[in-house]
């Protein structure tokens, strides 16, 4: 169960996504919102906090940004999560506890700070228009790369489109961290749930040593070992397990095609490898046209 979804704002209505992905998130969770607009300090001020004025502007602007969440909240489906199986009575909606917190600093740096207050942080991502451009930040990699909880990252202009979750898995502990969130999320939605590894089963480094198969097995063996424990934490929900031969982040870009969101895990590093979220996961998120979750467990930040 989710306590606190925070969600990043910038007061574009074309990035508002990441906003009301969020709100029906925290809608069907029963969860608390909160909103947080960083004021960008430049590297060349030095004062010890933003202006008068660019408080009033953030003030007005997070203002606005709680009046949409609030209509996209009373539009929402009022659904509570089927973590026990699928939902068979309508929830009763609960009023959306919403509020708004402004920051000053360094965008990045100040939302990995406030995510230690955060079950979920909610920031948006570049679209495909944006893409096209040589020139694009990378500002929600960085976030979800040194965050002390779980981020979603949702591109900018997203939709809800799609049926069912996808999660990627490489056996390692992470992954299953992955595997869980995206086995309640699929739940939560009484969707299909499909797990999938993906990697070539021919190693070029490995030719004449070791049989080829063995390396497309043990893959399997991962994915139904997933697949296991999605089933015996949720009876109910559909879980579909498959080996998919293609390199990891184009193989995972791809099976997030058609799906409401895809789940990935990562390394909690420590120090200044936290900085690094993984080749992976990196790719992931600067390509992904749907909705991408790197989940963690809440850790502490140094």
């Amino acid at each position: 169960m989710t306590d606190t979804i925070m969600v990043a704002v910038d007061g574009r209505p074309e990035h508002r996504a990441a906003l009301r992905w969020a709100t029906e998130r925290a809608v069907r969770e029963g969860a608390r919102l909160e909103l947080v607009y960083v004021i960008d300090r430049s590297w060349g001020d030095a004062s010890d906090g933003p202006e008068a004025l660019l408080v009033t502007a953030a003030e007005t602007l997070l203002a606005s940004a709680q009046e949409s969440a609030l209509r996209f909240a009373a539009r929402a489906p009022a659904r509570a999560p089927a973590l026990s199986g699928p939902q068979t009575e309508t929830a009763e909606r609960s009023p959306l506890a919403v509020s708004t917190r402004h920051l000053y600093g360094h965008v990045g740096a100040e939302l990995t700070r406030a995510s230690r207050d955060a079950d979920l942080l909610v920031v948006g991502t570049r679209s495909g228009t944006d893409r096209e451009h040589g020139f694009a930040g990378t500002l929600h990699v960085r976030v979800a790369a040194t965050a002390a909880c779980s981020v979603a990252a949702v591109p900018h202009g997203w939709e809800p489109s799609g049926v069912g979750v996808v999660v990627g898995v490489d056996g390692q502990p992470q992954s299953d961290i992955a595997a869980a969130f995206a086995a309640a999320e699929a739940a939560a939605l009484d969707e299909p749930l499909r797990i999938v590894c993906v990697g070539y089963s021919a190693n070029p480094l490995l030719a004449g040593l070791v049989p080829e198969v063995s390396l497309g097995d043990h893959r399997q063996r991962i994915v139904d070992a997933a697949a296991d424990a999605a089933r015996a934490s949720h009876p109910a929900i559909d879980v579909r397990a498959e080996v998919v031969e293609a390199s990891p982040s184009r193989g995972l870009v791809a099976a997030a095609e058609g799906h409401r969101m895809l789940v990935v895990g990562t390394h909690n590093r420590r120090s200044a490898k936290r900085i690094m979220l993984g080749s992976v996961s990196h790719d992931v998120l600067l390509n992904v046209r749907v909705p991408v979750v790197v989940a963690r467990e809440h850790r502490e930040l140094e």
